[in-house]
C-alpha cells in the first residue's frame, strides 16, 4: 500500500518543548545510530458536531507519541526547527495538507527511515486510534495499528499504540520497558489535554503571523494560549507540560496564575 493523500505534517514551534531528548533513553544507542522517523498529524474523522473539541488532538496524539517514541533511544525526531528550511526550499506547506510524494521526498532529504501517521474518531464516549507505518525508502506501508477504548481511559490507550507501533519499526518492547513507557503519563485529565494543546496550536500561530508581520494578531493568538494552559493547568495542577509551556509564554505575554 502506497501513502495516502491526505497527511499533514506536525510543526513544532520554537516557544515550545517540542519533543526534546529526555536525559534518559530505555536504550542507549549512540544518536548517529538512530533511525530518523517523521511523524505526522493524525487525521480527525469525529463527526463534525463534535470534531472542533477533540481537534487538539490532531496535534496532540503525535506529539505523545513522538515523546515516548524519543524515549526509547533508537530513533532521531525530526523536529520542526530541523523541516523548516528544507520545507520552504521545496516549497511544502508548514501545515495542511501535502502530496504524498513531497512528504517522502522530505523524509528523504532529512534522511528519515520511517514515517508514521493515522486518524482517531471520538463518538459518545468511545475513542479509535488508527496509525500507519511507512518506508521512506519505499513509499510502502510497513504495517498498521489500533487501538479502541473509552474517551477518558486515552492516555493508556496511547500507551497501548505506543507498543504496538514498535513492532513495525523494528523496535519492539519488553515487557519492563512497555511498564515504563506506561509509567510516564504527562496527564490523565482528558480535558486538560485538550486544553493545552489547543493552547499549543495557538502559539503556533502566533510565531505564523509574527512571520508574517501581523504583530497584534499574534499577540492575541498567545494570549488565546496563555489561556488554554491555564485552563489546562486548572483541571490537572500536576500536569507539567502545561505548567512549562505557560511559563515560556511567559516573556511574550503577562501571566497571572
Amino acid at each position: 500500500m502506497r501513502i495516502p493523500r491526505s497527511l499533514s505534517f506536525v510543526v513544532m514551534f520554537a516557544l515550545l518543548a517540542g519533543c526534546g531528548t529526555p536525559q534518559k533513553t530505555l536504550r542507549q544507542v549512540p544518536r548517529e545510530k538512530r533511525s530518523g522517523l517523521m511523524v505526522l498529524n493524525f487525521k480527525n474523522a469525529t463527526l463534525k458536531s463534535r470534531a472542533e473539541e477533540f481537534g487538539p488532538w490532531e496535534f496532540g496524539i503525535p506529539s505523545m507519541l513522538m515523546t515516548d517514541l524519543e524515549a526509547i533511544g533508537l530513533f532521531t525526531i525530526i523536529s520542526r526547527d530541523q523541516m523548516k528550511e528544507v520545507i520552504q526550499e521545496q516549497e511544502f506547506q508548514l501545515s495542511g495538507m501535502v502530496d504524498p510524494d513531497k512528504a517522502v521526498k522530505l523524509g528523504r532529504i532529512l534522511a528519515a527511515r520511517y514515517m508514521l501517521a493515522g486518524s482517531f474518531m471520538e463518538m459518545n464516549g468511545s475513542l479509535r486510534i488508527e496509525s500507519r507505518v511507512y518506508s521512506v525508502e519505499t513509499g510502502a506501508q510497513l504495517g498498521a495499528a489500533a487501538v479502541t477504548g473509552k474517551t477518558d481511559g486515552f492516555f493508556e490507550m496511547q500507551k497501548e499504540l505506543v507498543v504496538k507501533i514498535t513492532g513495525y519499526l523494528d523496535a519492539m518492547l519488553s515487557a519492563e520497558e512497555a511498564r515504563l513507557i506506561a509509567k510516564n503519563v504527562e496527564t490523565r485529565s482528558v480535558d486538560a489535554s485538550l486544553s493545552n494543546y489547543r493552547g499549543e496550536i495557538a502559539v503556533m500561530r502566533a510565531e505564523e503571523l509574527k512571520a508574517k508581520g501581523a504583530a497584534d494578531e499574534a499577540k492575541k493568538a498567545l494570549e488565546t494560549a496563555k489561556t488554554s494552559f491555564q485552563k489546562a493547568i486548572a483541571l490537572d495542577p500536576e500536569y507539567e507540560k502545561a505548567r512549562k509551556n505557560l511559563a515560556r509564554i511567559s516573556l511574550a505575554v503577562p501571566v497571572t496564575l
